[in-house]
């Protein structure tokens, strides 16, 4: 058991980074369309270009994962990642920002999935929800270093130095991975085998993903993870920083803290819906539904309809986004659970496909619809951001309600 914890070390230091790439843009955003000479439909296409590789990628990731093995797939994507974040620090213009971004993303694309891939074949079934809720709760602490903190230090050196630094970290952070990660975790490095045999592999990997698309739950969860994670991070990620710029005249710093409420919100309620669903209700689909619904009920103050939320209301709001988008783990445990585990690195990344092309479009989306409402005296109007958090409101309203359809996955809870 301690061997399988230190494996997971640098896999959740993976993830935290993973997790910083995702929402720099919120701190960052006025500096980059500053700099590249941005409109808010390049911001929102900038910071989408992340979510739109990463989702790609995880067509043929998840085959991957099952054929060749996570540690040497996580090894050759994170150093693409790499070289993604130096270009991104020394680009000069949108094209060359976009590559930076595209890279980063696709580095990034297998650091949650290849962690779930070994969790899945390190530890028992009934401890999946509770592990991955301490790993996203760890791996959160990502988000909490680009609010406040990445301000700090983009005020201090600037965000070209900032993302340069960040390189660096993911090295280190990449050759810890190659040092410690085995995918089995009794046997040496060399002796790695992934589960699934490599004869036939064209014929295997198609067969897993059939098996994937052929499940109509799959599909339910694959729409409330679209709407659930597309919308948070669009929010949290992108869009809540200019909001509370413009609506609220909220200065950088500050505006760092109250985007620090997201993430809070996400490491407490990790291991609490982990443990509810493991422990409490044993139940995956009540505590995931219930959480969706909840969530589209705190996004319902940004839309408008009501009078303008108080800065104590936003930051209870953005405390219990985060939190409530916690319950992300069980939406992946429950589509492995209805699978056989031979396909589990392809189930979870199909549906990560839906999570992170969700990120990518309500990011492009919300920054078009904003750009159609011009600033007045260099502040964007209220209505502009109250319109891109309506199509956020219904979206997650429906998400709620297909995922009461999901299939009841009965699993042995307990130690």
């Amino acid at each position: 058991m301690n061997k399988k914890i230190l494996m997971l070390s640098p896999l959740a230091l993976l993830f935290l980074l993973s997790q910083f790439y995702r929402v720099t843009s919120a701190v960052i955003a006025s500096d980059l369309m500053r700099d590249l000479s941005l409109t808010a439909e390049d911001m929102g296409f900038l910071s989408s270009i992340f979510f739109y590789a990463f989702a790609l990628v995880q067509i043929p990731m998840g085959a991957a994962l099952d054929i060749f093995g996570a540690r040497r797939l996580i090894l050759f994507l994170s150093s693409l990642g790499i070289v993604g974040a130096v270009v991104f620090a020394l680009s000069n213009s949108l094209l060359m920002a976009l590559i930076g971004r595209a890279l980063i993303g696709v580095g990034m694309a297998c650091a949650l999935m290849g962690t779930y891939k070994l969790i899945s074949i390190w530890f028992s079934p009934y401890a999946f929800t509770t592990i991955s809720g301490v790993i996203l709760s760890i791996g959160t602490l990502g988000n909490i270093l680009a609010t406040a903190p990445l301000a700090f230090a983009v005020g201090l050196m600037g965000w070209r130095n900032a993302f340069l630094l960040i390189a660096l970290v993911h090295l280190i952070i990449t050759s810890l991975v190659y040092i410690i990660v085995n995918d089995d975790p009794n046997k040496p490095k060399d002796m790695d085998s992934p589960l699934l045999s490599k004869e036939n592999l064209l014929k295997e990997s198609l067969g897993g993903i059939l098996s994937v698309v052929r499940l109509p739950s799959f599909w339910l969860i694959a729409i409330s993870a679209f709407a659930r994670y597309g919308t948070y991070v669009s929010i949290a990620g992108l869009w809540a920083g200019p909001y509370l710029e413009h609506v609220h005249q909220i200065s950088l710093i500050d505006r760092g803290e109250f985007l620090m409420l997201f993430p809070l919100g996400f490491i407490i309620g990790g291991p609490i819906i982990g443990a509810l669903s493991d422990k409490v209700f044993k139940n995956r689909k009540v505590v995931a539904a219930a959480a969706m619904s909840l969530y589209s009920i705190f996004i319902f103050p940004l839309t408008g309809f009501v009078q303008k939320p108080s800065l104590l209301m936003l930051g209870a709001m953005f405390f219990f986004m985060g939190f409530l988008n916690s319950s992300s783990m069980i939406m992946y445990a429950s589509i492995k659970e209805l699978l056989p585990v031979a396909i589990s690195g392809t189930a979870m990344s199909a549906v990560n496909f839906f999570t992170m092309a969700g990120a990518g479009f309500f990011q492009h989306v919300m920054g078009v619809i904003i750009e159609k409402f011009p600033p007045f005296q260099g502040q964007l109007p209220p209505e502009a951001f109250s319109f891109a958090f309506g199509l956020c409101f219904f979206a997650t309203a429906i998400g709620a309600i297909v995922y009461m359809f999901v299939k009841e996955v009965h699993v042995k809870f307990g130690m």
